[in-house]
């Protein structure tokens, strides 16, 4: 089961900077979330491996490589939806003591019963109600709601829409597909999407995923 995280104030210390790993569509929309938080445009940036080192700015905002040492120190968000991914190249920023910032969209009303890790990301039009928790690096994107009583894994990507009802555990590095639908566990028998596991989009999830299976369609099974 996914452990809980630490850090109950998510909102304490909002970074002045952002370096943003990563430079596709995921990585602007993360560059409007931090403008929407407080960082000035002009303190994004994008970094991206050399190899994959393509323009010189994005939306008016530079890009660097990651190999420049540019970034380092900087606060940063992985902005790479497959959550393994994410999850490594978290690892290689901190090494070079970038530090993951929590970015929650202003819009979103917390309850003081969630629970937010380090590097967590939930996006404009986010729902989550009352005791949730949510792992560190755990990705939330637009639209997505969680219900009570759900735990959000480490790194655990939930997508676009996806709605999660009450008493879901979702395992850590689990990825939710688009518009996918959880249905309800009960408070001694929560429904559980395993580690790793992947959910379809539009799936609709009825009873538990086993770690690393992937499940797609309506009600969902096994691909």
């Amino acid at each position: 089961m996914p452990s809980s995280p630490r850090n109950a104030s998510p909102r304490a210390s909002l970074p002045d900077s952002l370096a943003i790993i990563g430079a596709g569509g995921h990585g602007r929309e993360i560059a409007w979330l931090a403008q929407r938080v407080g960082v000035p445009a002009a303190r994004i940036v994008f970094a991206v491996h050399e190899r994959y080192l393509r323009d010189e700015t994005i939306d008016g905002m530079p890009v660097h490589s990651i190999e420049s040492g540019h970034c380092d120190g900087w606060p940063c968000v992985v902005a790479i939806g497959d959550p393994r991914v994410r999850e490594a190249l978290t690892d290689e920023c901190v090494a070079r003591r970038m530090r993951p910032a929590t970015l929650i969209h202003p819009g979103i009303d917390l309850h003081e019963s969630v629970s937010v890790g380090e590097g967590v990301v939930m996006a404009a039009g986010v729902v989550v109600t009352v005791n949730v928790s949510i792992g560190d690096y755990a990705h939330i994107n637009v639209g997505a709601s969680v219900s009570h009583d759900c735990v959000i894994g480490r790194g655990a990507t939930i997508s676009p829409g996806a709605r999660l009802a009450g008493h879901v555990h979702v395992g850590r590095y689990a990825f939710l597909g688009l518009g996918c639908n959880i249905v309800n566990g009960t408070e001694s028998a929560p429904l559980v999407i395993g580690d790793d596991a992947v959910v379809g989009a539009g799936a609709c999830v009825i009873r538990s995923v086993d770690p690393g299976a992937t499940v797609i369609g309506v009600p969902a099974r096994p691909k």
